[in-house]
């Protein structure tokens, strides 16, 4: 099984694994043979890859965060607080009902503390905010969970995760889902969505005063150039802070209107250059422990020529997978396929992700 971009989708091409909408809800299972009919309708959601089958990548299968039904619900529950709260003007939740799925996803995670984020969650465009803050809140529960936090405090995170852009329904539709960069006027109104939700949130009842500081805070830098409040150091909440790595990872690797979605390669190497300077040192690595660099299924090309392939990623081993090579240093089939675990080789690294042209070459000589 391998990831691979829809655009370059083949009729024939076997599903690898089921595919879901933004919302949890299921697109094509697993296992349907691809006709152009569906790889049109995939073209139109803005969903950017897929797995496929493919004979030469058996047996790696990956580890889902979030089980499907879980993720759906959650998803549906943002959906109706966010749209309801827009159309009252007021925030409108069920306590109970928000804490429980925070708690629902704090026993997953700490059911399997081994779990790796295998990037990319798929997801359409128009519901990218319903599926963001729920990917917000479970990468920052797993970043709690790795920073010792008790289940009072992972509470604390997870439902201000999952408010975080709350604000937004004060936001203008033709900014908040504008195809193109914003105008700087636009952005100065964009970025009051951190004060619409601070102010949203601190007068509920039933929230804490940390959820508002989430909410506040999110888009805040440890040096201080962030916004709305251009607060540094200490005076940047931790809490808010591990909301705002999560953030701006799953917003990097999203395909949006106006960007494709950056390689998650590439947007873990952005995040781990923001230590000390747009946040405390200790959360980008707490944050980057859960995160693989190179995606199960991925092909990789290492420094001694030889291509692999992803088989899974240790905890804690971001940049040195498990990898199955495939291809010898002169990129010839190799007849016994052999497994080996980067953080135990020493001097071996991947050098590049292979694209899906280099891939092709390859299979057609294996």
């Amino acid at each position: 099984m391998r990831e691979i971009k829809v655009s370059l989708l083949q009729p024939g091409m076997v599903v690898g694994d089921t595919v879901y909408s933004s919302m949890g809800e299921v697109f094509l299972k697993k296992g349907v043979v691809l006709t152009n009919r569906y790889i049109q309708r995939l073209l139109k959601t803005g969903i950017p890859m897929i797995s496929v089958e493919d004979d030469t990548l058996t047996e790696i299968d990956v580890d889902e965060t979030i089980s499907a039904e879980t993720r759906t619900a959650a998803i549906q529950q943002v959906k109706n607080i966010l749209l309801q709260t827009k159309e009252s003007g007021k925030l409108v939740i069920d306590p109970s009902a928000l804490y429980g799925t925070v708690g629902g996803f704090t026993d997953s995670l700490l059911g399997n503390k081994s779990l790796m984020v295998n990037l990319v969650d798929l997801r359409t465009q128009d519901d990218y905010t319903f599926a963001h803050s729920v990917n917000v809140c479970v990468l920052s529960l797993m970043t709690g969970i790795t920073l010792g936090y008790s289940r009072e405090h992972l509470q604390l995170l997870g439902v201000g995760a999952l408010l975080h852009d709350l604000g937004k329904v004060k936001i203008p539709e033709t900014i908040l889902n504008k195809p193109a960069g914003l105008t700087p006027d636009e952005y100065v109104i964009m970025q009051k969505h951190t004060i619409y939700g601070f102010e949203l949130i601190i007068q509920s009842k039933d929230l804490a005063n940390e959820h508002a500081l989430i909410a506040l805070q999110h888009h805040e830098s440890y040096d201080g150039t962030g916004y709305p409040l251009g607060v540094s150091g200490k005076n940047f909440h931790e809490l808010a802070q591990i909301v705002a790595i999560a953030d701006k990872f799953d917003a990097l690797t999203a395909n949006r209107i106006y960007r494709k979605a950056y390689p998650p390669h590439e947007a873990y190497e952005m995040c781990a250059a923001t230590g000390n300077y747009l946040f405390k040192d200790p959360i980008v690595k707490a944050f980057l422990h859960n995160i693989a660099a190179y995606p199960t299924g991925t092909l990789v090309e290492l420094n001694n020529n030889q291509v692999g392939v992803v088989v899974n990623t240790p905890k804690g081993f971001s940049r040195f997978p498990k990898i199955r090579v495939l291809f010898d240093h002169h990129h010839r089939p190799l007849p016994l396929q052999k497994e080996i675990s980067l953080k135990d080789e020493i001097g071996l690294s991947v050098v590049r992700v292979l694209g899906e042209s280099d891939i092709q070459k390859l299979l057609q000589s294996y």
